[in-house]
C-alpha cells in the first residue's frame, strides 16, 4: 500500500479507495495537495459510499459485502 500510494501521488491520481473485505470497510483518501494524500473517510458496511472525484458514483456497501 505504501509504493502504491507513492506512485499514485507521483502521477496525479485525485482519489483512491483501500478495500478491505475482511473488515468490511473501505478507506477513501483523496490528493490535496502535491504528494500529500488525506483521509476522507473510511465507510462501514451500513455505510452509503460517494466518490467526491467521480460525480454520481454513489452506492451502498452493503451491496458489495453481502
Amino acid at each position: 500500500m505504501v509504493q502504491k500510494k507513492k506512485l499514485y501521488a507521483k502521477f496525479g491520481v485525485k482519489e483512491y479507495w483501500i478495500v478491505a473485505p475482511e473488515d468490511k470497510l473501505i478507506e477513501v483518501y483523496v490528493l490535496r495537495e502535491p504528494g500529500q494524500y488525506e483521509l476522507r473517510r473510511t465507510y462501514y458496511e451500513e455505510d452509503v459510499i460517494e466518490s467526491e472525484i467521480i460525480k454520481g458514483l454513489k452506492f451502498p456497501l452493503k451491496d458489495i459485502f453481502n
